[in-house]
């Protein structure tokens, strides 16, 4: 666990974060390392962060005044480690972690692990409200058709990676939103990295940070992706 870092964006994550850096400490031990990139949050959240901080030498903290966007956080803070190996996963704590300590832990060989809730899941034993499904079939569909990408679930917050596949992959990112997981995930695909899916249990939580207005950038993000190959 030592040689791994997880990032985890945040943005007016006060009612969440705290229980979220619980509930990994308590599943994956203090071994991993943690790092929170706090994005443009004008709530309690970096106080939250700097008090966790006190108790906690495998824990840092990245404060941006302004709001890079999810992927823009995300980006910041996988720039910044240094562990052998890096993950990241959204702060709401829908995932189910000892699968995800499963993953870290029988990692092996592997380029790139990325977390699907669609994995061997049809649509109606996926947890998520009937309009952010539909949303998300159309996403991957056009993924699989403009980008090429053979995955079940593109949008998953929760991937992890050698860093050193990681760092040989161009950093400049067109998408600094919801739509960089795809990005990501194509930019490694380009490298000729093989990206190995694996099914996650997730929990619907309220207050996530998405919604669906957010549904036509990316799909905008996605064309221009598809543009500028």
């Amino acid at each position: 666990m030592k040689d791994w870092t997880l990032v985890i964006p945040a943005y007016n994550e006060e009612k969440r974060i705290k229980q979220t850096l619980n509930s990994i400490q308590n599943t994956l031990g203090n071994e991993i390392n943690i790092l929170v990139v706090s994005n443009g949050s004008v709530d309690t959240t970096v106080s939250i962060l700097e008090e966790w901080k006190k108790d906690h030498k495998n824990f840092d903290f990245l404060d941006f005044s302004e709001k890079l966007g999810k992927g823009g956080a995300i980006l910041k803070g996988l720039v910044k480690v240094e562990s052998k190996y890096v993950g990241f996963i959204d702060a709401d704590d829908s995932f189910d972690l000892n699968t995800v300590k499963e993953i870290i832990l029988s990692f092996g060989d592997n380029d790139v692990v990325t977390a699907s809730k669609w994995k061997g899941r049809n649509f109606f034993q996926v947890t998520e409200p009937f309009l952010r499904k539909l949303s998300s079939r159309g996403w991957n569909l056009l993924a699989r058709v403009l980008l090429g990408l053979k995955l079940r679930d593109t949008q998953a917050g929760a991937k992890f990676f050698k860093k050193s596949v990681f760092d040989s992959i161009d950093k400049n990112f067109i998408c600094s939103g919801f739509s960089f997981d795809v990005e990501l995930l194509y930019k490694f695909k380009k490298n000729n990295v093989k990206i190995k899916e694996v099914y996650v249990k997730t929990i619907h939580r309220d207050g996530s940070t998405f919604s669906l207005k957010f549904v036509f950038p990316m799909f905008k993000d996605l064309v221009r992706l598809w543009w500028s190959k």
